[in-house]
């Protein structure tokens, strides 16, 4: 399953929980703070339907809106999301709103 894919099926899903099966990943993703212009360049490790864990070097607090661009195949996605934990390696994310072109 692809992180698109993956992507999809959250928005399908009537419970996009912690108990979904994740897969691994090494997509590149560009990503910001909410309300920020200052992008960071970054690798997810493993995605699932609710969340992913984004592998950075400066991890954001817990609680932080961040908003993420992914490249697919079908264009640019843009992804929102909260810091759901903080520390090596990176952040935990749960997705809060996908873009209407994977609706």
């Amino acid at each position: 399953m692809t992180a698109l894919s993956a992507l999809k099926h959250w928005i399908l899903s009537t419970r996009a929980r912690r108990a979904q099966h994740r897969k691994l990943s090494t997509m590149g993703v560009r990503w910001r703070v909410f309300g920020s212009s200052v992008h960071h360049l970054s690798v997810l490790g493993d995605v699932s339907p609710g969340g992913a864990l984004l592998r950075a070097a400066d991890p954001r607090p817990v609680g932080s809106p961040i908003v993420l661009d992914l490249a697919t195949r079908k264009g640019l996605v843009t992804v929102h999301a909260r810091v759901a934990w903080a520390g090596s390696p990176g952040m935990g994310l749960r997705f809060t709103r996908l873009m209407p072109e994977l609706t």
